[in-house]
C-alpha cells in the first residue's frame, strides 16, 4: 500500500504539476488545482496504514505488583487485588494510563463453589473504563497493525465477568486513577448469594501528607480522657468550634464535623466514600489551619468529575476518646470554579457539611450519627451586610459521624437523639 501511494503521487506530479508553469487559459489552472487536492487526498489515503509506531509492551508475569496482591475469603470465593504503579502500568500496557486519569486494578477470583458466580464492575468503579474505549483513546501515533494488537491486548487482559464453579479468572479493570491509598470494593453475585469484599491498597509512588503522622506520639496517655455514650455529648459540646492561625488567638472557621474511629476505619470510610487523599508536596503549598496548637493532621478531598467544584475536609486527631476509639474533629470547605480556572471560596459552609455526611452516608461509611447545636452561628445576614469582615456564614450545628470500615446499610445506622437536625431553609 505504501509503495503504491509514492507511485500514484510520482504519476500525478509529473503529469500534472507543470501545467502551472505554462500560459493557458484560467480552466488549466482550476484543473491542476483540483488535481493537486486530488493528489493530496489520494496520497494521505495511501499512507494512512503506513505510519505510525508498533505496539510495545512487557509480560504481565513479570515480579512485582502481584506479588504484593492482598486476598480475602468469603465462603466458597477468594479475591486477590492489587494495584500497579506508574511505572508498572507503563510496562504492561505500553502506555501511560496514569497521566491519562485512568488506574488499572489487578483481581484474581477463584470459585471453589458448584455455581457460577459473576463479577460486578461497576462495584469497584462506578463509571470504570471498558478495555477498548481505553485502546480508542491512546491510538494515535501507533499504526494500523499497532492499533490492532493494542485492542486485542486491552480486550484479553481485561477481568472477565463470569467464573465457572471450581474456577480461577483474572485480569485488570480499568478505573479512575487514584493516586496514594486506592479503596474499593468487589462484588460478586451467586445464586441468591452476595460476596463483598473491601480493599485498601497502598499504591507506590506517592507520599500522603499524613505519611509521618504518628497517632501515639501526639498525646501522652494522661491528656487523653475516653467518654462514655453519656459523657460524650458534654464532651463534644466544649470542643473549640473554630481553627485559628498560627498564634492561636485569630479565629478563623467552624469546625463542623467530628469523626469517630481508629485511623483504618478512618482511612476506609473516606476512600470508599469517594474522598481523595493529598500529597505531602500539595499539602505543604496550602495555607495551614491551626487547632490545639498545630496544623491540620490530613487534607482529603473530593471533587467533581468535571473539575468545577472541590469539595476538602481537614481534620486533627483530639485529645478524646469514645470508649476505644478515637474522635477528630474536622472542617470542611466547598471551593468552586469562577470566572474560568479561579476558584472561589462557598461562604455558606453547612452545604459543605452536609455534603460530606451524604458522601458517607451513600458511600456505606456510618455507624451512627448524632447533630450538636449552638456553636459559632453566624446568621447569613451577617455574611451579605459585613461582606469583607464576615466571609462565611453557618447555623452552628456540628455533625458527629461515627465511622465503620465495612459497609453499612443505611437503614442500620444509629441516630443519636441529641439535638434535632436543622432544617435548612426553613
Amino acid at each position: 500500500m505504501c509503495s503504491y501511494g509514492l507511485l500514484l503521487l510520482r504519476v500525478i506530479y509529473r503529469r500534472h504539476i507543470g501545467i502551472r508553469s505554462k500560459k493557458g487559459p484560467p480552466s488549466h489552472i482550476r484543473k491542476t488545482r483540483h488535481l493537486l487536492a486530488l493528489a493530496i487526498l489520494a496520497g494521505t489515503s495511501a499512507f494512512a496504514g503506513c505510519g505510525g509506531r508498533a505496539y510495545v509492551y512487557d509480560a504481565v508475569d513479570q515480579p512485582g505488583f502481584r506479588e504484593r496482591a492482598e486476598t480475602k475469603t468469603e465462603a466458597t470465593v477468594r479475591v486477590s487485588a492489587t494495584v500497579p504503579g506508574r511505572d508498572e502500568t507503563k510496562s504492561v500496557f505500553g502506555i501511560d494510563l496514569y497521566g491519562q486519569g485512568i488506574q488499572p486494578v489487578w483481581l484474581e477470583i477463584v470459585n471453589a463453589g458448584d455455581v457460577q458466580v459473576r463479577y460486578a464492575v461497576v462495584s469497584t468503579d462506578r463509571y470504570y473504563f471498558s478495555p477498548l474505549e481505553v485502546a480508542y483513546k491512546n491510538r494515535g501515533g501507533f499504526s494500523a497493525e499497532g492499533r490492532s494488537d493494542m485492542e486485542k491486548r486491552f480486550n484479553e487482559l481485561a477481568m472477565p465477568r463470569y467464573i465457572d464453579p471450581g474456577e480461577t479468572r483474572s485480569g485488570f479493570v480499568f478505573t479512575h486513577a487514584a493516586l496514594g491509598a486506592k479503596g474499593f470494593n468487589v462484588d460478586v453475585f451467586g445464586n441468591k448469594t452476595l460476596h463483598n469484599f473491601t480493599f485498601l491498597l497502598r499504591v507506590p509512588g506517592f507520599m500522603p501528607d499524613y505519611a509521618n503522622f504518628d497517632a501515639a506520639t501526639i498525646y501522652p496517655a494522661d491528656q487523653v480522657s475516653s467518654y462514655d455514650d453519656d459523657q460524650l455529648v458534654d464532651a463534644l459540646r466544649n470542643m473549640p468550634c473554630c481553627s485559628t492561625d498560627q498564634s492561636g488567638q485569630t479565629a478563623r472557621e467552624p469546625i463542623n464535623i467530628m469523626l469517630i474511629g481508629e485511623g483504618p476505619e478512618l482511612l476506609k470510610a473516606l476512600l470508599r466514600s469517594g474522598w481523595t487523599e493529598t500529597s505531602a508536596k500539595e499539602a505543604a503549598e496550602q495555607q495551614p489551619q491551626y487547632l490545639f496548637g498545630r496544623a491540620q493532621d490530613a487534607i482529603f478531598k473530593y471533587e467533581s468529575l468535571q473539575g468545577d467544584s472541590v469539595y476538602e475536609i481537614r481534620f486533627w486527631l483530639a485529645p478524646a476518646m469514645s470508649g476505644e476509639d478515637r474522635v477528630w474533629l474536622g472542617q470542611i470547605r466547598h471551593f468552586y470554579l469562577w470566572g474560568g480556572s479561579i476558584r472561589r471560596f462557598d461562604p455558606d459552609v453547612d452545604n459543605a457539611r452536609d455534603f460530606a455526611m451524604q458522601k458517607f452516608l451513600y458511600g456505606q461509611a456510618l455507624q451512627a450519627i448524632g447533630w450538636l447545636a449552638g456553636a459559632a452561628i453566624v446568621p447569613a445576614e451577617s455574611f451579605w451586610d459585613l461582606l469583607i469582615n464576615t466571609p462565611h456564614f453557618t447555623d452552628g450545628y456540628r455533625i458527629v459521624l461515627w465511622l465503620a470500615a465495612d459497609p453499612v446499610s443505611a437503614v442500620d445506622i444509629d441516630v443519636k437523639e441529641w439535638d434535632p437536625p436543622p432544617r435548612r431553609g426553613q
